[in-house]
């Protein structure tokens, strides 16, 4: 056996050996609650001398409930752990009203209503009544109320609005329908085990030590249960942290801590103060966050392991980016630790199960492994949950729920409105739905429903089941009876006379029996392992408890009773889908409150946004911190928090207050760690794992696809033209860049010494795919560009470039090509030197024999060989790389437009009319061809302008008019040689600007 005090720090061994009979143990995350605990109870029995059976220790789940008997197993040894009366509070509370419930009038064979059961019998309310109220928020209001002891009377008489009348007949009918089936709810469980103790305190005489878990979760009713089971000696000992209380949903008290004290004016309080789970830079910034609450409890917590990497908070431009960026530093993460991590050490915690969509399917596309925890109840799948509905109705036939659920499964041609009017029926005549059908079948009673034939003969089938499987359980306790008939035996049977196999074959896909089938079979052996334990008398030991002074037990004799244990343990199961074997690698996703309790070597947060954390119909505000910091110290080794700017409604967000506070500034890193040398040592001496060798990382570094957090900008914003136009990135050296778009790597491709995958992609290689463009780039323009600054651009280059001989004549073909134009009549004045829209996308030159200079992008080459149409620029400086012969200043390349609301009319540009003539002041961009100026450009002075570091030369080399490369059905050159269109007006003609024209004369 382990010894009671090994491994215990100075704190927990004040709390496992303290005299006093209130005990108040408050135990932050990591800090060794449960080991607290369980030391504890071994501690009462070998030095205090309790006897085990008169401890009781009450949990929140069937799991912790496992653990910890496991825990003090190995302190006390000899089979004793099992005398103990542990479990969850609603297992304890059925466990003696199944004992002592006689006296508040509870039959033996009571069942317990899940929440399937509860929410029917709501949904046939609303429906019967037509009320407008929906039967889940109505069933969860129900459970707010019992857990304030609020009855339906109590409500009755407080009301007085309409809808809450409605409601009030909801929750009343709701009462009625439990009662006549013979069924108690969760919350009525603890509500009658409160009033039997209450009313009755000698059935609790024997208890001389209660000892309850995850005390900050308890709601009022519970509070009274834990005063009632300790009401003889008031030896009490509680765990809990307030920091970690997150189910106000459920009704859970943050106050009853504070009422406790309050109550027992002796209490002790022991702090304990060691995390054994995170890193320490993990535990700061959590302890920042939680301190944002001045009103809660102040405590210490220092952390056992090395400080770590700080918390990354990474700023994303929307929820899908957000999904990809996770998806993308698992990967890394895998990838530079030389797989010292496994799919298995990563965890996505959601504050709301929806967030998953983008994340689940980024998972699915890279082909990761993950499970859901918190998904479908193992005993909720269908193929199972029919079965046990029809022991249920074996063991319980006035279950009218089960009945429903089954009577035509497989089919027995019994029509869902057949099924509603004889429930009706059986309302009526105020019998159960079982006893309606039986006597229908057997011909005892005729119902007033009309039945068909084949109806009929399904009644007939459904009840001869029933009555079989009720014959063979009361065989297997007859006394005569030569060898017990089990609970294998009774499913087995149950599923033969079903042909169950035969109807999952027929009901679902024949990909999907193997899986079905394997479910059944796992029920078979849980139901196996029970009556194994009770036929040896330990399972049933378990659901006994030890007598107590002036209190009568009703008997429960294990051959009769073995059903109707298995169908309570299955109503208060909690565990959610069958334990994995361990062996398959997963990425976890869950909700933060389904992964309370749990830890993993890192962790992701997404969605840290306001209405997200906190969410935006939270009412208590603490509580939503509260829920952060839970999530938060989950994480040992790494922790990300990420912030979408845009949420999965494609919504403008808010960094969350509790992350935007200036408390938090310095805790959090901008981007992922770099995963260094010391970086992955540290790693491995948290999670006590062996750390690669140097040689390893260097190897997986060098190998590795993304080393660096960089594919999205740090600030969460979407790459921008100007921030991902390659002419920003003149003058700069191109290795010391980092990427600035988030576009995926594209491989194997290396243009004028750029690679790919530094995420630059040289505007040469886009040249060579002009397929996949909807503009032709040599009418494109890259960066942004204002009109004044192109007409300033048109006028520099106009004196740089001079025309060696002239263009030639378009070829025949050209001309017939050609679209042909109107005259332009405009009657306005030119400024001098400023060009017409015709002249500046002419043939190349303008009458006066300038030459008009073409969009910079021409100047870059096309790979490949050159085509006689093909013609080009040349270079004067050949030693200037393409990239750099851009005439666009540094200052304009990287300009982002004002902010500022635009002008009503665009002001009048400052020139010197000496210079410019008359005409047009603007000049129209546009992409259709035109049809040379016959009024040519005036000469600009005599000034030299400086030079520009390219010459443009041979304008007659130049192409005419290229038409724009497009996806679109109807591409310019389509429309080029289509006849012009006939404007047809209705009624009068109307113009834009000069409104209805007058009206004829002699009209």
């Amino acid at each position: 056996m382990t010894s009671i005090f090994e491994n215990l720090n100075a704190n927990q061994r004040d709390a496992v050996t303290s005299p006093a009979s209130v005990l108040q143990v408050l135990a932050p995350p990591g800090s060794g609650k449960t080991k607290t605990l369980t030391s504890r109870v071994a501690y009462h029995i070998d030095h205090d001398g309790i006897d085990p059976s008169n401890i009781l220790v009450c949990t929140f789940t069937i799991k912790a409930a496992r653990e910890m008997k496991d825990r003090i197993s190995g302190f006390i040894g000899q089979g004793r752990e099992r005398q103990l009366i542990l479990g969850t509070f609603h297992s304890i509370a059925r466990r003696y009203l199944v004992t002592y419930g006689q006296y508040i009038g509870i039959p033996k064979h009571f069942g317990v209503a899940d929440t399937s059961d509860s929410l029917a019998m709501i949904k046939r309310i609303v429906k019967n009544e037509k009320l407008g109220i929906e039967p889940a928020k109505a069933r969860s209001r129900i459970s707010r109320l019992k857990a304030r002891c609020i009855s339906p009377d109590d409500y009755n008489t407080s009301s007085s609005r309409a809808e809450e009348h409605e409601f009030a007949l909801v929750y009343g009918g709701y009462e009625a329908s439990l009662r006549a089936s013979n069924l108690l709810d969760y919350d009525d469980l603890l509500l009658r085990c409160k009033d039997l103790l209450y009313q009755h305190p000698q059935c609790v005489s024997n208890l001389a030590a209660v000892l309850i878990d995850e005390f900050q979760d308890t709601n009022l009713v519970q509070f009274d249960l834990m005063r009632l089971f300790a009401q003889r000696r008031n030896k009490i000992t509680i765990v809990g942290d307030p920091d970690q209380s997150i189910y106000g949903f459920r009704s859970a008290e943050l106050g009853n801590l504070k009422k406790m004290q309050e109550e027992y004016g002796d209490y002790h309080l022991i702090n304990l103060e060691e995390n054994y789970r995170s890193s320490q830079a993990i535990l700061e910034t959590a302890q920042q966050i939680i301190e944002q609450d001045e009103s809660r409890h102040s405590k210490k917590l220092r952390a056992t392991h090395c400080r770590g990497e700080r918390p990354t908070f990474r700023k994303i431009p929307s929820a899908a980016a957000e999904a990809r960026w996770i998806i993308t530093e698992i990967k890394r993460c895998r990838n530079l630790t030389v797989k010292l991590l496994g799919y298995s050490d990563f965890a996505i915690l959601l504050r709301s199960a929806f967030l998953s969509r983008h994340i689940e399917s980024e998972l699915g596309k890279e082909g990761i492994p993950y499970r859901m925890v918190g998904g479908v109840k193992f005993f909720d799948r269908k193929e199972v949950k029919h079965v046990l509905d029809y022991l249920r109705v074996v063991h319980q036939p006035d279950h009218n729920d089960a009945i429903v659920r089954i009577i035509n499964i497989p089919l027995r041609k019994i029509s869902e409105a057949t099924v509603e009017a004889l429930l009706q029926e059986a309302k009526e005549d105020r019998l159960s739905l079982w006893d309606v059908v039986r006597k229908a079948a057997r011909g005892e009673r005729r119902p007033r429903t009309k039945l068909s034939s084949a109806t009929q003969k399904g009644l007939e089938t459904f009840t001869s089941v029933i009555l079989t499987l009720q014959a063979r359980q009361r065989a297997s306790t007859n006394k005569n009876q030569s060898e017990d008939y089990s609970l294998k035996d009774l499913i087995e049977c149950l599923l033969k006379k079903l042909a169950w196999k035969e109807y999952l074959r027929k009901a679902h896909p024949e990909e999907e029996l193997e899986t079905r089938w394997a479910n059944v079979q796992e029920l078979i052996a849980q139901a196996s392992e029970i009556s194994a334990a009770i036929s040896q008398g330990e399972g049933f030991m378990e659901e006994t408890l030890p007598p107590a002074e002036g209190a009568d037990q009703r008997g429960l004799l294990p051959s009769e009773d073995a059903l109707a244990i298995f169908l309570g343990n299955v109503a208060l199961s909690t565990e959610a889908e069958r334990q994995d074997d361990g062996t398959t690698e997963q990425v976890t996703i869950s909700t933060i409150h389904a992964a309370k309790g749990l830890e993993w070597p890192i962790v992701f947060i997404p969605a840290a946004y306001d209405g997200s954390i906190p969410h935006s119909r939270a009412e208590d505000t603490d509580e939503e911190r509260r829920l952060l910091y839970v999530g938060m110290t989950r994480a040992q080794a790494l922790l990300f928090i990420s912030c979408p700017m845009k949420s999965s409604q494609r919504d403008q967000t808010e960094l969350s207050p509790f992350i935007d506070d200036p408390s938090t500034a310095g805790y959090f890193s901008p981007q992922g760690p770099t995963y260094d040398s010391l970086a992955i040592r540290s790693l491995a001496k948290i999670l006590h794992r062996s750390p690669p060798s140097e040689e390893a990382i260097e190897e997986a570094r060098a190998s590795a696809d993304l080393v660096e957090d960089d594919l999205w900008p740090l600030d969460g914003e979407e790459p921008t033209p100007e921030t991902s136009n390659w002419d920003a990135f003149l003058g700069q050296d191109i290795d010391t860049l980092l990427p600035i778009t988030k576009r995926r790597k594209i491989e194997n491709i290396t243009t004028n010494g750029l690679s790919a995958a530094s995420g630059i992609i040289p505007a040469s290689t886009i040249l060579q795919s002009q397929s996949v463009h909807s503009m032709d780039p040599v009418s494109c323009q890259a960066g942004f560009m204002s009109a004044s600054t192109r007409f300033q651009q048109i006028q520099e280059e106009r004196q740089v470039g001079r025309i060696d001989k002239a263009s030639p004549l378009p070829t025949a073909r050209e001309n017939q090509q050609a679209p042909k134009h109107r005259e332009e009549k405009s009657g306005r004045k030119q400024l001098a030197g400023q060009g017409n829209i015709t002249s500046f996308f002419s043939n190349g030159k303008d009458t006066s024999g300038e030459s008009t200079n073409r969009s910079p992008l021409s100047t870059i080459q096309k790979k490949g060989p050159p085509k006689e149409t093909n013609r080009v620029f040349r270079e004067v400086h050949t030693n200037v790389p393409a990239f750099q012969s851009m005439t666009i200043p540094l200052e304009l390349a990287s300009r982002k437009p004002s902010s500022a609301p635009l002008r009503r009319r665009p002001g009048q540009i400052s020139v010197d009319q000496t210079v410019y003539s008359s005409k047009k002041d603007y000049v129209f961009l546009s992409s259709s061809p035109t049809k040379s100026d016959e009024n040519p450009l005036p000469q600009i002075g005599n000034h030299s302008p400086p030079l520009s570091p390219v010459r443009a030369v041979m304008e007659d080399d130049l192409p005419r008019f290229k038409s724009a490369t497009t996806l679109h059905t109807t591409t310019v050159a389509q429309l080029g040689v289509q006849p012009k269109p006939v404007r047809r007006t209705l009624g009068t003609r109307r113009s834009l600007h000069s409104g209805w024209p007058p009206p004829k004369r002699g009209s």
